[in-house]
């Protein structure tokens, strides 16, 4: 393998600075990725535009990846037969109708944060749906809007980034897919990110606080004070401004009369239900072995059909009007594929530049091996904070932190979780996080407030992730 010396982390570190920069994550990637090829061409940026546009249309030659790409696609387009069938409104609607047993604000906490659990597939979805349905009943209980903003994106970031049935999953499974075929772990992508769940550490973390604070309703700093303002009937702190109001909030409709729970479930129980179904037949029986990419992509293909004989033979919608909506759908997700083509080609060229071993004998003797998780957590965390983005963050952070593992000598499983908790910190807590943004326009909040009351509840919980981390890491070299 040829060695580039210090060139090797030029990847990373144009990626990560442009990405502070400019907070454009395509942006950012695409140039990290020229540069690495111009270094690997022997600094010819000619031959490293070449190899640039080789790469992306290379990726496409990885069944794996490109059915990964497919999929997102394709969620896109259910995502949007949900919405304009009414799917998601007759959902929130049938949680809501029980409001009769919603008396506290325990309850109405619970309630939101079971609604972001439930609808788990996609994460502007399920913070839109659990902020509409509880808008109301937080203000009658006097819960406030800055503590539920923390309730919706706290739990919605945790599930999502802790269900592998979904666009987080089949995104985290590509990029370990890279690095598998690159030879830096062994295995197949779904058991290898199934492992590394039990090490999403600030999933875990966050999930527990929240209960913490909806239980013993303990609080403390600018949510304490939000609370107790929000307990004397003010809404709003005096010159705030909230970033929607309840209007822009609403889901799209087109099937009026005709929503029905059974039009969110549709689409969705036949993808969900057939993911297993393909790892058990992909893997030969064994479902730990079987291909994550063939099984969600089977998935949302047996979602699409089931729903276009469901909503056509309903007269939901007819053919012409079911292909626009799903079209749209597809369209919304161009910027997603983007990211993910690029991602895929940043874990290939990293692994020419060797960037994880290198990294690691940069860092042996000035931080001991066992910090290598705590590392890749807290690199993660500023890189997530500055862009904004999760997805762009583990994109980068995964395949770094599964060849710093490779080399030390630390279970694999450990670094990717410690990428992905680095990832959900930050848009847990960066001011141009889209689920944060969702967030505050989903309770009507004035955006600064929730990014100021969430952040000191995020600081805790991370600083117990790094602890864990940190454990882990010396445990596992012990």
């Amino acid at each position: 393998m040829v060695d580039y010396g210090i060139w090797t982390i030029i990847t990373p570190l144009v990626t990560i600075g442009l990405a502070i920069w400019t907070r454009q994550v395509i942006l950012s990637l695409l140039a990290g990725i020229f540069v690495g090829f111009t270094v690997i061409n022997g600094f010819n940026p000619f031959a490293g535009v070449e190899s640039t546009l080789d790469g992306i249309v290379g990726i496409f030659g990885s069944a794996g990846s490109t059915r990964t790409i497919l999929f997102c696609f394709m969620v896109g387009g259910l995502i949007r037969l949900i919405q304009v069938t009414g799917g998601t409104k007759a959902l929130v609607r049938y949680l809501t109708e029980k409001a009769n047993i919603i008396n506290n604000k325990k309850a109405v906490q619970l309630l939101a944060m079971f609604i972001t659990s439930v609808i788990f597939i996609e994460s502007s979805i399920s913070i839109m749906a659990a902020g509409t349905s509880t808008n109301e009943l937080a203000k009658r209980y006097g819960v406030s809007r800055e503590k539920m903003a923390y309730v919706i994106q706290a739990s919605c970031v945790s599930v999502c980034s802790s269900i592998m049935i979904n666009g987080w999953g089949a995104a985290m499974m590509g990029v370990i897919g890279v690095q598998v075929s690159k030879g830096f772990i062994e295995g197949e992508p779904f058991g290898i990110l199934a492992g590394s769940m039990m090490y999403n550490f600030m999933a875990w973390l966050t999930l527990a606080s929240v209960f913490f604070y909806i239980f013993s309703g303990f609080k403390w700093g600018a949510m304490g004070e939000s609370e107790d303002r929000a307990a004397t009937g003010k809404e709003l702190r005096d010159g705030a401004f909230p970033i929607t109001s309840e209007e822009d909030v609403e889901v799209i409709e087109s099937a009026q009369g005709k929503e029905s729970i059974l039009n969110f479930l549709m689409p969705l129980i036949p993808t969900i239900l057939m993911v297993p179904i393909g790892l058990y037949i992909t893997g030969n029986g064994d479902l730990a072995n079987g291909s994550g990419s063939t099984s969600v992509f089977w998935g949302v293909m047996l979602g699409t059909s089931c729903s276009f004989i469901y909503f056509v033979g309903r007269k939901i919608l007819n053919v012409e009007s079911f292909f626009t909506h799903l079209f749209a759908g597809y369209a919304s997700m161009i910027p997603l594929g983007a990211i993910m083509t690029l991602a895929f080609l940043m874990g290939n060229v990293s692994g020419d530049l060797n960037t994880g071993a290198y990294i690691t004998q940069s860092i042996d003797g000035i931080i001991p091996s066992g910090f290598s998780a705590a590392f890749v957590f807290l690199i993660a965390v500023v890189m997530a904070i500055s862009t904004g983005t999760s997805w762009g963050t583990f994109s980068i952070m995964i395949p770094i932190g599964i060849q710093i593992g490779a080399a030390v000598g630390i279970e694999p499983q450990l670094m990717i979780g410690a990428a992905i908790s680095g990832a959900i910190f930050g848009d847990m807590t960066s001011p141009i996080s889209d689920t944060g943004i969702v967030a505050s326009m989903a309770t009507k909040n004035d955006h600064i407030d929730h990014i100021r009351t969430q952040f000191p509840y995020a600081i805790a919980t991370g600083l117990v992730a790094t602890v864990l981390f940190t454990i882990c890491g010396f445990s596992m070299l012990a």
